[in-house]
């Protein structure tokens, strides 16, 4: 079992919208960056991750197989919501591991324009009274009940759990977080948003779900290998579990 497992090549693409641009074309081009970072091809790469969530079911990596080089290796289609580019990767790893393959692709796309929130339904109208349901009646919607399906609300919602648990994690500690990434993301040509905001302006912001506001959260990337995303655009990399990084000759960081 390789015990080191090295990040040889990355890609990332900048945020935005895209019109002219479909999941595959997007996949295609952060996938071809990492493998041109890394100084590999696509016949160098043992096993392909492709990370997509909002098209779960059409056999994504295998469309991007047809646009990037279909060399008859196995293709592992990953949905694991805001942990979907995150899974990718960490299936490239688990096979160079495991031994199956000295290199692997990990590549996570989204392209969220216009989908709306995430959430783990869709709305029904429902009465003031609860009727059994499912798994032998113990099931029951819990959206506008005792909280929120949807991903922000979720999120929100872990974060005051957090505090009520651990203590100390009040909203000033979390509007600290995204004033430390707006000031990253000045730095970042690819970021989404290129602006600094204070302290004071995140706390006053407009509320979305207790305690978020609507500055705290924004789209980002999900650390994925080697695509690229449409609004929210991905990170790329091509794992090895070989000692060289972005090329036969180059130290790399490990995963």
């Amino acid at each position: 079992m390789a015990e080191n497992v090295w990040i040889l090549g990355i890609h990332m693409t900048k945020f935005g919208k895209h019109p002219d641009l479909d999941t595959v074309d997007l996949g295609a081009q952060a996938a071809r960056g990492a493998l041109s970072d890394a100084g590999l091809h696509m016949r160098d790469v043992g096993v392909l991750a492709a990370g997509n969530l909002m098209r779960a079911a059409a056999s994504f990596g295998q469309q991007l197989q047809k646009q990037i080089g279909q060399t008859g290796i196995p293709v592992f289609n990953v949905a694991n919501a805001c942990a979907t580019g995150a899974t990718a990767l960490r299936v490239a790893i688990m096979a160079i591991r495991a031994g199956e393959t000295d290199v692997g692709l990990a590549v996570g796309v989204e392209k969220l324009s216009g989908a709306g929130l995430l959430a783990g339904g869709t709305a029904q109208q429902q009465g003031d009274t609860w009727s059994p349901q499912g798994r032998f009646g113990a099931v029951a919607p819990i959206d506008g009940r005792i909280g929120t399906e949807t991903m922000p609300g979720v999120f929100a919602q872990i974060g005051m759990e957090y505090g009520h648990r651990y203590g100390g994690a009040d909203f000033e500690l979390f509007a600290r977080i995204s004033e430390k990434n707006h000031a990253h993301s000045t730095l970042n040509p690819l970021a989404s948003y290129q602006k600094r905001f204070s302290l004071e302006q995140i706390m006053n912001e407009v509320r979305s779900w207790s305690p978020t506001r609507t500055r705290g959260r924004c789209a980002r990337p999900t650390v994925t290998v080697a695509p690229r995303r449409s609004w929210s655009a991905s990170r790329s990399c091509a794992p090895s579990r070989s000692s060289s990084s972005a090329g036969p000759s180059r130290s790399a960081p490990r995963c």
